[in-house]
């Protein structure tokens, strides 16, 4: 019995389909916002509300998912964020450098962020407000983040050929946040060969109206880019004149990051 919930992928190894499929649900909920219902969810993951139920119960049971008798709906609990922080802590080289994005947000006042790549996608693995400062942007801990879209995500991009562009294409799209998201692969090729030539990116209201930000890269022993650190602030504080200021001390940042992770700049 057990073999047939086994299955090979094209190199041969096994894999799990009963946790492919746990795993499945459980990002998807993620997509939802707030509680909802069986069917609902159901509808949004294409699977049969039966099956669907049975895992529910058991993600119930260890704790991940909530239900509410009254409205019959479920939801996502504190569980995930709690194993999120965990390997956020665990994570090979999180703690060496966010002492530089405390560094960024304590000299400016204001917001600054670590990211990494994952699956085509950023991922906030540490964010710090300014002294005195509360910029309500989408930047937080866990929070994906699209590449085409963001400061931090176009440095990754740098590490892409244009086959790896056209599958990023391909899987995700490059969906419009603002009136100023780069939607079309040309102009976003255009883009990476301009951050590749000046050693940093711009999100210049890409992701976020109001929002402006600028990122530097990180880079291993290898020289890949491997981390984005970020500064980001309403346009009406982070003007072009104080850019240049800005723009500086991250490239200086992200020197001493890249030689600390063995990249010899």
């Amino acid at each position: 019995m057990q073999e047939k919930t086994v299955k090979k992928n094209s190199e041969g190894t096994k894999k799990n389909q009963s946790l492919r499929k746990a795993l499945h649900i459980l990002e998807g909920m993620t997509t939802i916002n707030g509680a909802a219902r069986l069917q609902d969810i159901a509808q949004k993951l294409n699977m049969p509300q039966s099956t669907l139920l049975r895992f529910l119960n058991t993600y119930i049971d260890f704790g991940y998912v909530g239900h509410d008798p009254n409205t019959q709906c479920y939801y996502l609990t504190l569980k995930l964020a709690e194993l999120g922080s965990r390997a956020k802590d665990n994570f090979p080289f999180q703690s060496s450098l966010s002492k530089y994005v405390k560094e960024i947000a304590r000299t400016f006042n204001e917001s600054a962020s670590l990211c990494i790549e994952h699956d085509m996608q950023m991922v906030y693995i540490a964010t710090e407000e300014g002294p005195g400062r509360m910029l309500q942007t989408l930047q937080r801990i866990g929070r994906i983040a699209p590449m085409h879209a963001t400061g931090v995500g176009k440095l990754h991009l740098m590490n892409y050929s244009d086959s790896r562009l056209s599958e990023l294409e391909k899987r995700y799209g490059l969906g419009k946040y603002t009136e100023h998201t780069i939607t079309d692969m040309e102009s976003l090729k255009r883009e990476i060969v301009k951050i590749r030539e000046q050693g940093y990116a711009v999100d210049d209201e890409e992701c976020e109206d109001g929002v402006r930000c600028v990122a530097v890269p990180v880079r291993d022993f290898s020289n890949a880019v491997i981390a984005g650190i970020s500064l980001s602030a309403p346009i009406t504080r982070l003007d072009l004149r104080k850019m240049d200021e800005i723009i500086k001390y991250l490239k200086d940042i992200s020197v001493q990051a890249s030689r600390e992770l063995g990249c010899e700049l």
